[in-house]
């Protein structure tokens, strides 16, 4: 008897367990492309690049040099690579500052039901729909020093000098980033309405009763209720600006000299003018490392918030 149920309750799980799949079965194929799709495009070139970061990396060779940590040696030797990724890091910090309280504060101002408040949250996402290529020639056309819409109205109405913007070292980065803030302030100001719609009425009614003012109600209840919107909007900003290529690239070149080449720029460089294929990966990889660490401390701090 005793042996007969030691012999069956095996059989009875291996079974159970065996529907339990054919009932998943469909959920994983479902997800199957999914996977193969992010391993081919995602995981492998991951791999594939530290890989590569090992080697003098040469595109016409079969056999590839192995060198080590030598490109990472090289990296924190290279000066040009610390100024580029300091220029990344003022345009960064520069364009999510002002779209982040930018489109905040539209959103909160575009939440009222007003006429025309549906038409003014399309005009500010229109820009989002451009692309980057379309995005430089109209930065072109604004800050050029001759015919520049910027210095026409300096010069012409208010009877200024004319500024070179994107000639000065120090005024290329602020206008390369109002350039692109004015790019993508869509998408964050669609995000914070989206947070803003979920927070009750009601809740401001009771704060109202309370004695609240409006600035008191924005700074002790929407920016708490907000904190997941916020954490998602810088989290997302800051990946996207770190990565800065193609406006610098078109509107200025990295110039001018290097003060307005980013990190991404000088990667590229490194790797299609220059074909230090290796060197490039070893950037690609310092960069990654930098946004992962500081993505982990967004989370972090601004998590620590939202539980408060």
């Amino acid at each position: 008897m005793d042996t007969t149920q030691v012999t069956t309750q095996p059989e009875v799980g291996t079974s159970s367990r065996w529907k339990n799949l054919r009932k998943q079965l469909p959920n994983y194929l479902f997800i199957l492309p999914h996977y193969f799709f992010f391993t081919l495009c995602i995981l492998f070139p991951i791999v594939r690049g530290l890989y590569i970061s090992l080697f003098d990396w040469k595109i016409m060779l079969k056999t590839q040099h192995y060198i080590g940590m030598a490109n990472y040696q090289a990296l924190f030797k290279d000066k040009i690579f610390w100024e580029s990724l300091g220029n990344t890091g003022q345009f960064m910090i520069m364009t999510v500052a002002i779209n982040i309280v930018l489109s905040l504060f539209v959103a909160v101002a575009l939440k009222q039901s007003f006429f025309g408040s549906q038409t003014l949250r399309v005009l500010f996402y229109a820009p989002g729909i451009l692309s980057v290529s379309v995005l430089g020639i109209i930065g072109i056309r604004i800050w050029d020093t001759q015919l520049g819409i910027v210095n026409y109205f300096f010069t012409t109405i208010l009877h200024g000098p004319r500024i070179s913007w994107l000639g000065n070292p120090d005024l290329v980065l602020p206008a390369l980033s109002v350039t692109t803030v004015w790019w993508t302030f869509g998408f964050p100001m669609l995000a914070f309405l989206a947070g803003l719609q979920n927070i009750p009425e009601n809740l401001y009614e009771a704060a109202k009763i309370d004695g609240a003012n409006s600035w008191q109600s924005f700074i002790y209840m929407t920016i708490p209720l907000i904190m997941p919107t916020m954490l998602f909007v810088t989290v997302t900003q800051f990946i996207a600006h770190m990565q800065v290529f193609a406006q610098p690239y078109i509107i200025t070149a990295g110039g001018p000299g290097n003060n307005s080449r980013t990190a991404v720029m000088y990667l590229y460089e490194t790797a299609w003018k220059y074909f230090r294929f290796g060197y490039a990966s070893t950037i690609a990889v310092a960069l990654a490392v930098i946004m992962i660490v500081v993505t982990v401390l967004l989370f972090y701090f601004m998590r620590r918030r939202t539980e408060y």
